[in-house]
């Protein structure tokens, strides 16, 4: 028995080695192949792909590790972009939450996204609700999270969060790891604030400090595990608004991945 245990432990440490040397690239070849495909699909709306220029969504894609088969929740997923991207990753093995909070319900008019009505995309589940927390999904089902530019506007003030106020942010974080599954990930993008800016700052710039959001992250338990500098704009000016036509669409954007 002992014996049959080694050899198990010594065949699984070989291929976590050769995986760790890269030397199993069927496997990237096939997540590359997906996210390839899913661009290029023909269904895609023109808005979109014109949108992919400044947006990068294969780099974002590839880094945030998403895969054929995998269950991804799709955190304030506004008109769906995203969301259709991962649908067609996941493929008809995976499935796609697209969640929308209380505040992004709200400015989509509580009407779902065309790209989305009547099922268009099968493998993928509509929530939204008058809350940010994703009560609805089932405990350790998630495989990896995405919140793109979305983490701003825990802070934004506005009459559709219960209070008005702000978002409690340790009840989102809390309810997020409790459906990842052991080892799953989550991947944040947001417009870059000042250093050390905080709450009010958020609020009035719809930006985020990224050593802010790595602090509220570790403090919730997940794991810091990597970034990406691949949105990050020479041309941005972090003490406006993204709106500002002299930086909308180039925008410095930090990318964090944590695992939990």
């Amino acid at each position: 028995m002992k014996f049959k245990t080694s050899l198990r432990m010594g065949a699984a440490a070989l291929v976590f080695a050769a995986g760790s040397m890269g030397l199993v690239p069927a496997q990237a070849d096939h997540h590359g192949a997906a996210i390839k495909a899913a661009l290029e699909n023909p269904d895609r709306p023109d808005e979109d792909k014109a949108r992919d220029v400044l947006r990068k969504p294969g780099e974002v894609l590839a880094f945030a590790g998403i895969a054929p088969g995998m269950t991804v929740l799709d955190i304030n997923a506004s008109g769906g972009y995203y969301t259709e991207l991962l649908s067609r990753i996941v493929g008809s093995e995976g499935k796609v939450y697209s969640h929308n909070g209380a505040v992004y319900w709200a400015f989509m008019g509580k009407k779902e996204p065309a790209r989305l009505a009547g099922g268009k995309l099968a493998n993928v589940v509509q929530v939204h609700n008058d809350k940010e927390t994703f009560d609805e999904i089932p405990e350790g089902s998630v495989d990896a999270a995405m919140m793109v530019l979305a983490f701003h506007d825990y802070f934004f003030t506005h009459k559709a969060r219960p209070g008005g106020g702000h978002e409690d942010v340790s009840s989102v974080l809390a309810s997020l790891k409790r459906v990842l599954k052991p080892g799953g990930t989550v991947t944040i993008i947001d417009h870059i604030a000042p250093p050390n800016s905080g709450p009010a700052e958020f609020d009035k710039l719809h930006r985020m400090d990224p050593a802010f959001v790595r602090e509220k992250m570790e403090e919730a338990g997940f794991e810091y595990l990597d970034k990406s500098t691949a949105l990050i704009s020479k041309e941005d000016d972090p003490t406006v608004t993204p709106f500002a036509k002299t930086v909308r669409g180039r925008t410095s954007r930090f990318i964090y991945k944590f695992g939990k």
